[in-house]
């Protein structure tokens, strides 16, 4: 059995259905009524830590997408203290109770998301998992220390955990909006949103992660191949950045500035939506 949390969410009911569609058994859960989705559904809150073992037992893997989705949603000391205490109670969890595999909604907002265009200036473009997590804010600060928590818990327990760091999940009707002027210093667009993720692809990933061959912990950065400009990513970078940033292979045209390498080698993923 695989268990979801935030089932009830745009992107937990593409989960479930894509599981059920694959004959995997499923518990769904989330703190808000969801009765209408295709498998078991149980209410749940996941700051309480019993709710949360009663939930996993039985379970062989956790998909765990419940919380606060954004740092826009709640107040930061309200988003930082919910989402953390989810995520430390669904893991802690799962490895007391043997499971065998944790999928975490990390979000490549933990890179350097911030209300300031300027404030975030990586050391080098496409992105990936090398690069250091540089949390401007309490949300993408709250993916940073859920990856925490699942890197201590793959390091004492058998259980083995995967963190999807997906950029902004933008639905067809929003990237039939695409493409959007690019950014300039006079207007600038804080970086991680230069990039978008198909709700399709992120789904498909989530349900690749459950039965993939990794070791321990693996972090893996999810976005579509391409940007939501027209312009050449180099020269936006350029414009933007000047020579502050470092440029490597895999910016040619108008590609994402987050590299998904990782997680097509090894959860065998593959973007196939993209707003072109």
């Amino acid at each position: 059995m695989i268990v979801v949390t935030g089932a009830a969410g745009r992107l937990g009911r593409r989960v479930v259905q894509l599981l059920v569609d694959r004959d995997r058994e499923v518990l769904a859960t989330d703190q808000l009524d969801a009765d209408d989705l295709p498998a078991k559904f149980v209410r749940c809150d996941l700051k309480d830590a019993q709710a949360v073992g009663d939930i996993l037992k039985g379970a062989e893997a956790v998909i765990h997408m419940g919380a606060i989705p954004g740092p826009l949603r709640e107040d930061p000391r309200v988003i930082f203290d919910n989402n953390v205490s989810c995520d430390f109670n669904v893991m802690m969890s799962a490895a007391e109770l043997g499971l065998r595999r944790v999928v975490f909604s990390s979000s490549a907002f933990g890179m350097g998301w911030a209300h300031d265009g300027n404030a975030f200036v990586p050391r080098y473009l496409p992105l990936d998992e090398e690069h250091p997590m540089m949390p401007f804010e309490p949300y993408g600060l709250s993916k940073q220390v859920g990856e925490d928590i699942g890197r201590m818990i793959a390091r004492n327990s058998p259980t083995t955990v995967v963190s999807l760091r997906f950029t902004n999940v933008a639905l067809p009707e929003v990237q039939a909006e695409f493409p959007w002027p690019a950014p300039t210093p006079e207007n600038p667009l804080t970086l991680v949103m230069w990039a978008y993720a198909d709700a399709r692809d992120v789904a498909e990933a989530q349900v690749l992660a459950v039965d993939a061959e990794i070791e321990e912990y693996e972090a893996f950065m999810l976005a579509q191949p391409s940007s939501r400009f027209n312009e050449p990513t180099i020269d936006i970078v350029k414009n933007n950045f000047g020579d502050r940033v470092e440029i490597r292979d895999g910016l040619s045209g108008a590609a994402s500035v987050i590299s998904t390498e990782k997680a097509q080698r090894m959860l065998g993923w593959r973007p196939r939506h993209d707003w072109r």
